[in-house]
């Protein structure tokens, strides 16, 4: 009777330590994809800082090629984006703050949604979305040909020719068209908003100014550097991990996408939770 008794209390203990042993391999692995990622991304970052890649102009020339096609060919895109974002968002917001009788909220409403936190946030996703899948694929198919290998045998650093003209084209790009998105946003918006009589135009971007602070502006321009910057390093660490399988570039791709999302939402919460506790 007491091994009856003690079989279910076993089984439940076992299971138990199953589950135990399982959530402590996977918080291991975790934190070593965490360090590993961690340690790629300031490695590269010294490597830029260290202004040598100056000096060679094949590095110079990858980081041209890779801003053209990372920033100009997205040009399109981002107006095409920023026009529609730009006028749902103020037209709204415009339409809220005279709903409640306060156009003082305009301005208010604009920077922060807009500006402070849209603007950053459609950016980079766009950028994960136009260029994080080519950005692991050819990395990835660089490792398995054994490009890497050959940098190396010639002396040549593979994070000064392969990560980091692509971080460095990444932040700039995402750092410029998040200026961009948000200005042609605000603009268009007024105009719209202008056009249907809901509000003078120069009235709104008086409000819009009034609304504006330099703690915002510095905000935008922070999250438009670093948000890009993490993505790549995610893409880059997710391409590293390709090995010798072709078919491990759309897995990673993946992974590298994903990833940089989580990175981009837990940074943008942190954020938001930081300044709100300000």
């Amino acid at each position: 009777m007491q091994q009856r008794g003690e079989l279910p209390s076993q089984k439940w203990l076992d299971a138990w330590n199953w589950r135990a042993d399982r959530l402590g391999a996977q918080a291991i692995v975790l934190a070593q994809g965490v360090r590993r990622y961690l340690e790629l991304v300031f490695s590269v970052l010294a490597t830029g800082f260290r202004l040598r890649w100056l000096q060679r102009p094949a590095v110079v020339s990858v980081m041209i090629r890779q801003i053209y096609f990372t920033g100009v060919q997205s040009l399109v895109w981002v107006l095409l984006i920023s026009l529609g974002v730009g006028v749902l968002t103020v037209y709204n917001i415009v339409t809220f703050a005279k709903g409640v009788g306060d156009l003082t909220l305009i301005g208010r409403l604009t920077n922060g949604v807009l500006v402070q936190e849209m603007a950053p946030l459609i950016i980079a996703v766009f950028l994960l979305a136009r260029s994080g899948v080519a950005v692991v694929t050819e990395v990835g198919t660089m490792h398995i040909r054994g490009e890497d290998l050959l940098l190396r045998s010639l002396g040549i650093s593979r994070k000064q020719y392969l990560y980091w003209p692509r971080m460095m084209a990444f932040s700039l790009c995402g750092l410029i068209l998040t200026f961009m998105f948000a200005s042609i946003a605000l603009w268009v918006g007024g105009l719209v908003v202008s056009w249907t009589y809901t509000l003078n135009f120069s009235e709104y971007l008086i409000d819009v100014r009034q609304g504006t602070t330099l703690g915002e502006l510095l905000m935008m321009t922070g999250k438009g550097l670093v948000y890009p910057l993490l993505s790549c390093g995610m893409l880059l660490d997710q391409a590293g991990r390709v090995g010798d399988n072709p078919n491990q570039i759309p897995v990673r791709a993946t992974y590298g996408v994903l990833g940089s999302l989580m990175i981009i939402l837990f940074l943008d919460g942190l954020t938001v939770l930081v300044s709100s506790l300000g």
